[in-house]
């Protein structure tokens, strides 16, 4: 259904309007919660997301998953799991949670402890079977909802918000169930959404006030009606969580929302977007439509003490959280693997207030567990590691493929600098190796990731970009190979060598079997003679002011290669450049009588 079409509908009347949580448990003669994850304190809090497989049914009648044993088995052991992990906040996808699971849960006495939220995007239901569940809970837990003149006929597309609070008036713990209804339709050829979904007019934000931190959630197409007054009202300390079932979560319109929250001026906005694994299977009766959709759950930030760390971001690589800096935003954006898993993250706070300024690291979050569905267990069980996809297209490296596999092991970062120095894909900056600047981390406004070490991404651009860095650097090792080629400075690779990258040689990707480094390039064939020209000039004035040394600065330069192919022919840029006897080992390669 929305695999083919997605486009944005007009409201038809409906206004998105923004409510406190406050004012409306307050008139239920309850109190606000006081939630952990939302205390502007030092300390961290604990996020669990699930991203589902995606097995699901779509009719007139709503959507909802399709194996009902395997889906009351995965999420009932996922509430177990957000109680067990002790997480802060727990959050489920867009059509995701079965109601009988959730109310069998609430009703056997399993609720969120005080200062804990459950997020959930449920199945669609009615109107009116919300309102017998609600007598039905009655004796267990408090359920609101918005009021809505409703047709019968029509379904709902709810998100549960689940969390402990007490009454004004003195009394003990109380469950509360608040259910907040999508408010834009989703556009499909089928118009499930458009014709069968009543829709609510009402989003709930907890926190707020003047020191207070803020969570809000958007269902899927709700972004659709999000404008600059919804994002002016709860972007500073805002953490927004944006719940869906989107085979494109980075289709234009639905980046809009990030653009118009991510405007401001601060660092004090984070979302947490989370979509269904990729590979969604939707049934609609018999009928079989695979999607082919990616994953695209992600968690975007831009706090200035972020923790871009090489060992922090291999960390979370290898249990399926990958970096990209997205550019048009100047924030962070970190993926989750694509593959279906429920994440535990430990996370610092989105604002801290009041605390002191040198213990204030709001380093972002770190994937602390990650768990997979073991059909034999019948649990949520930990995973190793993520198969980020790498591996299986390394092979495109030609015969430098168990040479880049052994540096990707030790660090994907490393190995991604090693692959673009290689193709001398570097900027005009000192920083070229750096995650921000790097351009096979960088993503634009249409957010394909070109990440060499994390494969999953299918778009032909991302698909392309590998395979023809990967292919780049399986002839740069063939030419390295080929001793016509080498010049009298890298006459010691003769006797072997191996592609290396180290912080202290930045501007160095190889080096020999008596240790020493050298800057080797292959331009290929699609490169003009200028651009050549000045990559070479380029990595000779970096590798220059890397040393204060002038006889290794020289010697440095002279170790650097830059090949590239003119015709049938392998060609090497001047190979005598720093060779000759009037060349000055202590001079710039740049003219600086040309410089602006």
């Amino acid at each position: 259904m929305w695999a083919l079409f997605l486009l944005a509908l007009p409201n038809s009347g409906n206004r998105m309007e923004i409510h406190s949580v406050a004012d409306v448990l307050l008139a239920e003669g309850l109190r606000a919660p006081t939630l952990h994850a939302l205390s502007a304190d030092v300390n961290n809090y604990k996020a669990l997301l699930m991203q589902p497989q995606g097995e699901i049914e779509a009719n007139s009648t709503g959507v909802r998953n399709k194996n009902r044993s395997l889906a009351k088995a995965q999420f009932g052991q996922f509430l177990s799991k957000a109680q067990d992990t002790a997480a802060d906040i727990a959050v489920t996808p867009e059509y995701s949670m079965p109601w009988e699971v959730l109310a069998g849960a609430i009703k056997a006495g399993h609720a969120p402890a005080e200062g804990k939220l459950w997020v959930f995007g449920c199945e669609s239901t009615r109107y009116s079977d919300l309102e017998a569940l609600k007598e039905e809970l009655a004796p267990s837990a408090t359920l609101l909802f918005e009021n809505l003149r409703t047709d019968p006929a029509r379904f709902i597309d709810p998100l549960a918000y689940v969390f402990t609070t007490t009454p004004t008036q003195g009394g003990g713990a109380r469950t509360v169930l608040l259910v907040q209804f999508k408010t834009h339709p989703m556009g499909d050829k089928d118009h499930i959404e458009v014709n069968g979904m009543e829709r609510g007019t009402r989003i709930y934000r907890f926190g707020g006030g003047a020191q207070g931190l803020k969570l809000v959630s958007l269902i899927c197409s709700d972004v659709f009606g999000f404008q600059d007054e919804h994002a002016k009202a709860i972007y500073d300390r805002g953490l927004v969580v944006h719940i869906q079932l989107n085979p494109k979560p980075r289709q234009s319109q639905f980046r809009q929302y990030r653009d118009r929250l991510l405007q401001y001026k601060g660092d004090e906005t984070e979302l947490i977007c989370l979509n269904w694994a990729g590979d969604v299977c939707e049934w609609s009766g018999e009928t079989k439509k695979s999607w082919k959709n990616i994953g695209g759950s992600a968690w975007y930030l831009r706090p200035k003490d972020f923790d871009d760390e090489d060992a922090t971001l291999k960390t979370n690589h290898g249990r399926g959280l990958y970096y990209t800096w997205h550019e048009p935003l100047r924030s962070h954006a970190l993926f989750f693997n694509y593959k279906p898993a429920t994440y535990l993250l430990v996370a610092t706070k989105v604002a801290h207030i009041g605390v002191v300024a040198s213990v204030s690291k709001r380093r972002g979050p770190q994937l602390a567990r990650a768990y997979v569905w073991n059909d034999e267990a019948g649990d949520w069980v930990d995973r190793a590691a993520a198969d980020d996809g790498f591996p299986a297209v390394a092979s495109e490296a030609g015969n430098a493929k168990e040479e880049i596999v052994c540096i990707y092991e030790s660090s994907p970062m490393d190995a991604e600098r090693v692959l673009a120095l290689c193709s001398g894909k570097i900027e005009h900056d000192g920083d070229w190796y750096s995650v921000h600047v790097l351009d096979s981390f960088v993503i634009d406004s249409s957010e394909v990731i070109r990440r060499m070490t994390f494969c999953q991404d299918t778009d032909t651009e991302a698909s392309e970009f590998r395979v023809s860095r990967l292919r780049r650097c399986g002839r740069l090792w063939d030419i390295l190979n080929t001793h016509k080629h080498l010049p009298p400075a890298l006459h010691d690779f003769k006797d072997g060598f191996e592609f290396s990258w180290i912080s202290g040689s930045p501007h160095q990707n190889a080096i020999s079997k008596n240790g020493k480094r050298a800057t080797v390039v292959y331009m290929g064939e699609d490169s003009s003679k200028a651009r050549i020209d000045e990559i070479d000039t380029t990595l000779a004035e970096f590798l220059h002011r890397s040393f204060s040394n002038s006889k290794e600065s020289h010697s440095a330069r002279q170790r650097l290669a830059v090949w590239f192919r003119e015709g049938n022919e392998i060609t090497q840029v001047d190979p005598q450049r720093y060779t000759k006897f009037d060349q000055a080992g202590d001079e710039s390669g740049f003219d600086i009588g040309r410089q602006n």
